[in-house]
């Protein structure tokens, strides 16, 4: 069975496991729903008896009797309803709240493949526009659907008894309408979905504008943008426009049915009101049980409506179910310690049956600093991204401390590394929060002490509110050192037992990267310290230097040793010397 095949699906049975753990506020919603519905059938019984007691001169003692049953049925219907309404509610928001989080927590375990084929705002309309569906699902059929259905079934049973015929000529009519309602419905769910689509569409167009604001402003393309979101946004009407134009006839069906069976009602049943076969009072709760049964169909019509809706909309939280690639082994075991040595052993890594990685053997000595340096795309990020297990090798294995790094557990081994890349993600939230992200429990001097081997500190005069600055999405309001600054504090505020800085002064001056170097010396050297540059001076205190080009190892040795042998690594030494050389006039 592929993990495709085994990945749960979002189905009307998927939603009702959800509802388990409220099933007795379910069964009260029904309870109260039914009671209702119950209440409400019996008051045009009650209604025809007063008007037949009224025109046959019946005692008044039993006319003020039957209006004070239905008053008290009238109480009981209010006090029902409002417990329908309570209990129905308890059960639709928390079965919201459980599938988002059921979503959610799934969604944080999904490697990268995932996110590059669903953009961000597609998936933020899946969680929260697509979800809504069963929260209007559940909130109307605990609303209406329990107390429609008893109160129709007791108006069959009233209005079989008062004229068979009569009632069977009023449900022949309803039940080719809703056949009808039925048919339709298939055809509207995948209408809905098309404008669901279009939905995550536009919400994808927002979520990047919003995110890339400088790009789009620096470049001047807000006339192009705007554009854009114009002609998104009138594909998204016109696909709603095509969904309403059809939804609503369908929707207007139960009133049409109703209103060609007041007509049948009323020729029938005035006919044999005059022949006497029925009573005054019996056609009076014909015509009463009629706009009851109205109601009930229209409940009952948009109950159906909002469940097909809702199959569309459970259609496209599917996706968001599928298990990850990158999981733990059934038994994995700990990492109590994750400073020996890293070994790679002939790793090797494919992309679109494509080799990005090949016949990579390595090892890199635990509490070493290892350098890894080589052109562009050399796969040198990719390399790193296997320690950690963001991806996992086609071929060959990775050990640390003499462990393959599958058998052990995830979260011990992701703990155990910190990872700062070239381009560095900051939360919208105060700068020390985004410091703390790397430990939560973080104590004040350990803050200071991390801000302080960042070089942070020359910073916070400048920001307003010092370490309580608000960074604004994505450090918006943080230049690209600042944010660099940032993820290294992170990093270190972390304590991890492998550190990864994945040209994570790039952004930095030549000097503050020098005095972040030699605040980072101690750090680097009470741990595996892997670091990825392009600047030779970057790495060339590094205990060992590994030279990557095409996604294999071409060269490996000291800094010294690389720059006298003449191959890539001598070449690039020699190629910043002579850019130091015109920038510097030397």
């Amino acid at each position: 069975m592929t993990a495709e095949s085994a990945a749960p699906k979002a189905n009307l049975r998927w939603m009702l496991d959800f509802m388990s753990p409220y099933r007795w506020q379910a069964a009260a919603a029904l309870f109260f729903g039914m009671l209702a519905g119950a209440t409400v059938a019996l008051e045009p019984y009650i209604i025809g008896l007063i008007v037949d007691n009224i025109s046959q001169g019946v005692d008044m003692g039993v006319i003020i009797r039957d209006i004070g049953i239905l008053l008290g049925l009238v109480v009981i219907t209010a006090g029902a309803t409002l417990g329908q309404w309570r209990f129905s509610g308890m059960v639709a928001y928390g079965v919201l709240r459980d599938i988002r989080a059921r979503l959610f927590a799934n969604m944080v375990t999904l490697d990268n493949d995932f996110y590059e084929h669903y953009p961000t705002g597609d998936l933020i309309s899946r969680m929260f526009s697509d979800t809504n569906w069963v929260w209007r699902l559940l909130a109307l059929a605990f609303n209406r659907a329990g107390g429609a259905l008893a109160g129709l079934v007791l108006t069959v049973i009233i209005l079989g008894t008062i004229s068979p015929a009569l009632t069977l000529v009023v449900f022949v009519v309803i039940a080719v309408g809703t056949a009808f309602q039925i048919r339709a419905g298939l055809v509207l769910t995948e209408l809905l979905e098309r404008v669901q689509d279009q939905e995550g569409n536009l919400s994808a167009l927002v979520q990047d504008a919003v995110s890339g604001i400088q790009t789009v402003k620096s470049f001047g393309r807000e006339r192009e943008l705007n554009a854009a979101f114009k002609e998104e946004n009138l594909e998204f009407r016109r696909r709603w426009l095509y969904f309403k134009r059809r939804n609503e006839p369908v929707g207007m069906l139960p009133q049409m049915v109703i209103h060609l069976t007041a007509g049948v009602i009323v020729i029938v049943g005035g006919v044999l009101t005059l022949n006497n076969q029925i009573t005054l009072g019996n056609f009076t709760q014909f015509l009463l049980y009629l706009t009851l049964i109205n109601l009930v169909l229209l409940r009952l019509g948009t109950t159906y409506q909002r469940y097909m809706q809702t199959r569309g909309a459970l259609r496209r939280l599917t996706p968001l179910l599928q298990p990850t690639a990158i999981a733990d082994r059934e038994e994995p075991r700990p990492l109590p310690e994750a400073r020996g040595d890293i070994v790679f052993e002939n790793a090797g890594l494919k992309a679109d049956d494509r080799w990005i990685l090949r016949n990579i053997d390595l090892i890199i000595p635990g509490g070493s600093v290892v350098a890894l340096v080589g052109p562009t795309g050399s796969g040198k990020t990719t390399l790193v991204n296997l320690i950690a297990r963001v991806t996992d090798v086609d071929e060959g294995r990775i050990l640390i401390g003499g462990r393959d790094i599958r058998a052990l557990k995830l979260a011990d081994l992701r703990r155990s590394v910190a990872y700062v890349p070239h381009t560095t993600f900051l939360f919208s939230q105060p700068l020390h929060e985004n410091v703390r992200m790397g430990k939560p429990e973080l104590s004040e001097p350990e803050l200071a002490a991390a801000v302080r081997i960042s070089r942070l500190g020359k910073d916070l005069a400048q920001m307003p509110d010092g370490l309580d600055t608000l960074v604004g999405e994505k450090g918006v309001m943080l230049s690209g050192g600042q944010k660099q600054r940032v993820a290294i504090a992170r990093a270190v505020a972390h304590d991890p037992d492998i550190l990864v800085l994945d040209d994570a002064l790039s952004s930095v001056d030549t000097n503050t990267a020098a005095q972040i170097l030699q605040e980072l010396r101690d750090v680097l050297k009470t741990r595996t310290s892997i670091i990825i540059a392009h600047r030779i001076a970057t790495v060339k205190d590094a205990d060992y230097v590994i030279v990557m080009e095409d996604g294999q190892i071409v060269e490996q040795g000291t800094h010294d040793d690389l720059a006298e042998a003449g191959g890539l690594y001598a070449s690039m030494v020699e190629r910043e010397l002579n850019e130091e050389a015109i920038i510097y006039g030397d």
